[in-house]
């Protein structure tokens, strides 16, 4: 089981309890994001293609995945970003 992370709102600073989501990796293991503690969320004002994924590595078998960026609706109707550590960039050959 993950723990929750406080999230403060951007827009009404209010803090909410927000459980970080878990994917299956093609190996099996259970890929939790990696939620940023001391992050600072961002409220969703338009959205992309790219800024909907975030890369991160399996921690048991180090295939980087792409996941959907999570994000938390407030109760103050604003949508905000969860800041996750995304994997590094993979290395040129």
């Amino acid at each position: 089981m993950t723990d929750n992370v406080p999230v403060r709102c951007p827009a009404c600073r209010r803090e909410q309890s927000f459980t970080p989501p878990t994917f299956p990796c093609s190996c099996g293991a259970p890929v939790t994001l990696p939620v940023l503690r001391d992050g600072t969320p961002e409220e969703v004002g338009h959205r992309t293609w790219e800024n909907l994924w975030v890369a991160v590595n399996c921690p048991s078998c180090g295939h980087r995945c792409h996941w959907p960026q999570p994000e938390l609706g407030c109760d103050c109707g604003a949508v905000v970003r969860v800041p996750v550590a995304a994997a590094p960039p993979p290395a040129d050959p």
